[in-house]
């Protein structure tokens, strides 16, 4: 028997409740307070726990509190979609802790990115549903943020009928060529980092998204090296490369590894997709939806969401 059917969300509507966790590292609680001021803005009411306040929250001994708060959230009949408050580090340790049944039983939309990633692949490994890379609360979310960022975040989450094909002008063909398949990925770190665990990203008939910030060209090329050995690339589709913030000096450094190492692929790859870390507050981070088929045009220098990804 075949992968079961992907779950979709129920999308949002105004006046629904947003959940916000908070998985990972601590945050600037002003910036927070901000998100949160915007989002009843546009029509949502808000829900969170005071206690991801606390200092000690994202410290070792907390991991347990942080997991049983995503399964609340998604047990709370109230709550319609779920935010991240911060990405930054530690959410893998709140994985032992979810509580499948409940999130199979009550799936929603899910809404992170960088080190969020890992409870990304999680999510949809325990209920195979719909997730979304996406802006974090206290780092995009702001009155004043850039509206491209909230309209496709909006877009995605809720109209089912939205159906997009995204074109920037920074995006660059690496390698030529069309293709489709469920789309995948995140950050590129977290994603070598869970090769041989429980949750091994499959790359198989699918588009591969990969970003990361931060980390040299020496650091990028032994990590594609990896999804190269890990047999990442041997049936993928298509692959699209975010920006890649403060990685490399030029393009074509990049470009001469990304083409050394999938060359036997010969796949489209599409290079400056702007999703994932964007190095300045107020840059555009494109949300994606994550298990959905999406159609990579590398001659055209365009990706096609090939059907909601709520409904």
């Amino acid at each position: 028997m075949g992968k079961p059917k992907i779950t979709k969300p129920q999308r949002l509507k105004k006046g629904d409740t947003i959940g916000i966790v908070a998985p990972a590292s601590s945050f600037d609680i002003d910036n927070f307070k901000n998100g949160i001021k915007m989002l009843r803005k546009i029509g949502y009411k808000v829900k969170y726990e005071r206690a991801i306040f606390n200092e000690c929250w994202s410290r070792p001994g907390h991991d347990r509190q942080r997991g049983t708060q995503i399964n609340r959230m998604f047990a709370d009949k109230e709550v319609r979609a779920i935010f991240c408050a911060k990405a930054g580090y530690g959410s893998i340790e709140t994985l032992p802790y979810l509580d499948k049944e409940v999130i199979r039983n009550n799936p929603k939309i899910f809404v992170g990115y960088s080190d969020i990633t890992i409870l990304l692949l999680d999510l949809q490994r325990i209920a195979n549903m719909v997730i979304f890379h996406g802006p974090v609360v206290s780092d995009e979310i702001y009155d004043g943020m850039n509206q491209q960022t909230l309209e496709y975040l909006l877009g995605l989450i809720c109209e089912p009928s939205a159906f997009k094909t995204l074109t920037f002008r920074q995006l660059i063909s690496f390698e030529p060529g069309k293709a489709t398949g469920i789309l995948v990925g995140g950050n590129m770190s977290l994603i070598v980092g869970a090769i041989n665990t429980p949750y091994d990203i499959n790359t198989d008939n699918k588009i591969l998204f990969l970003e990361d910030i931060g980390e040299n060209l020496d650091v990028i090329k032994s990590y594609l090296i990896s999804l190269k050995d890990a047999g990442k690339f041997k049936k993928v589709r298509g692959i699209i490369f975010g920006k890649m913030v403060d990685c490399f000096d030029e393009q074509r450094n990049i470009r001469a590894i990304v083409n050394e190492v999938s060359a036997k692929s010969r796949v489209p790859v599409l290079f400056g997709f702007p999703s994932g870390h964007t190095g300045k507050r107020g840059a555009l981070h494109v949300t994606l939806p994550l298990g959905i088929p999406v159609t990579i045009d590398a001659d055209n220098l365009t990706i096609k969401i090939n059907e909601p990804a709520v409904q």
